[in-house]
């Protein structure tokens, strides 16, 4: 297995979990909640109107780094979720939003903690909001850990 299988797994995991999870993006339409591999995409389209091809709500799924640590054990991979959603109201409770995610991602793996069938989520897993104030954007990250069969080069049996 490869590294490119637990994010394309997760990736496609969470886009079916939040399908009919809508919130407003800056532009204020009602949208799904997005999920990119490893980044956004650039946005198309002219500069002057950047709000009509606004990415948000969305979550990322980055891989930043893995472990072999041993040929005749599983492979560990990290995992972080980047969550990003838009509330302009005054009243600056889009954190709740994000954190909304957070923990509709928590019961998720906590119910099914398998990905792709075959990587195994670890614990513990971990979760930060964000403390800068970014109003109208809201962020928050989550750090997940699997485990799942490692690669390993074909040699003939003697």
């Amino acid at each position: 297995m490869t590294q490119e299988s637990l994010l394309d797994a997760l990736t496609e995991d969470l886009s079916a979990l939040f399908r009919h999870y809508r919130l407003k993006n800056s532009a204020g339409e009602d949208r799904s909640i997005q999920v990119y591999p490893q980044d956004l995409p650039f946005r198309e389209g002219p500069d002057e109107e950047p709000e009509e091809h606004a990415p948000e709500p969305y979550i990322i799924v980055r891989l930043p780094s893995g472990e072999l640590p041993d040929q005749d054990t599983l492979q560990k991979l990290e995992a972080v979720l980047v969550i990003c959603v838009q509330d302009p109201a005054p009243d600056r409770q889009g954190f709740r939003d994000a954190l909304h995610i957070v923990n509709t991602v928590l019961r998720h793996y906590g119910t099914n903690g398998v990905v792709g069938g075959r990587w195994v989520l670890q614990y513990p897993v971990r979760w930060a909001a964000q403390e800068e104030d970014t109003h109208p954007y809201y962020f928050a990250a989550m750090a997940l850990s699997f485990e799942g069969p490692a690669i390993f080069k074909e040699v003939p049996e003697t």
